[in-house]
């Protein structure tokens, strides 16, 4: 292929993540031991604030959340996760009204990791794998499925995520937002026919 039919391409293909504010494509999980071990990966603007401006600089995250069978507000829950070379750890944050635990990485996880949730002498390891399959396509469909659903005019920015399917509690969807100065709109959409879910508007 020459250099010039690779500029042409690029040209055609457009930035994919003009106005995103918001990627989360990893969408990871596994029950074991008594808990829930969810984890959630993307990039978002570094200040996160949703104004309907020009996204920011986006910076990756992730972020893992443990709920535990049985919940105790006062339980103090330390994890150590592995993604890719990199080792992380401390002390996980109490959310007591979502009964869970929480923390938040400063990397994009983008294959299976382990996470192992400690509390007093118990100690659990979860292989985390992830709910995305090879048939389901990726976020910048996503948008554009949305855009033809829901038309946004004027200035906007998006947030285009992989949620735990809200209707059936089975598997995942793309939710995408539109946010502009007037309000928001956004649809869920079945991560493989593109079918509208259900959809919001301004």
């Amino acid at each position: 292929m020459s250099v010039l039919t690779v500029l042409l391409l690029w040209a055609c293909s457009g930035d994919t993540m003009k106005n995103v504010s918001e990627r989360r494509s990893g969408y990871f999980t596994a029950t074991v031991g008594g808990m829930t071990v969810t984890a959630v990966s993307g990039v978002r603007e570094t200040s996160f604030d949703a104004d309907g401006a020009v996204s920011g600089e986006l910076k990756p995250y992730t972020l893992i959340t443990v709920v535990p069978d049985t919940f105790d507000v006062d339980a103090v829950y330390t994890y150590s996760a592995v993604i890719g070379d990199c080792k992380y750890g401390g002390t996980l944050v109490v959310h007591p009204f979502a009964a869970s635990y929480s923390a938040e990485l400063d990397v994009e996880a983008v294959g299976a990791f382990t996470v192992t949730v400690q509390s007093g002498s118990s100690s659990v390891e979860a292989e985390l794998r992830s709910l995305v399959t090879a048939d389901m396509f990726a976020y910048d469909r996503a948008i554009d499925a949305a855009e033809n659903e829901l038309k946004p005019r004027g200035d906007y920015e998006i947030r285009v995520r992989l949620i735990k399917n809200p209707l059936d509690g089975e598997g995942v969807c793309w939710h995408v937002t539109f946010i502009s100065a007037d309000g928001e709109g956004g649809v869920l959409l079945d991560p493989i026919t593109a079918k509208v879910l259900a959809k919001r508007t301004e």
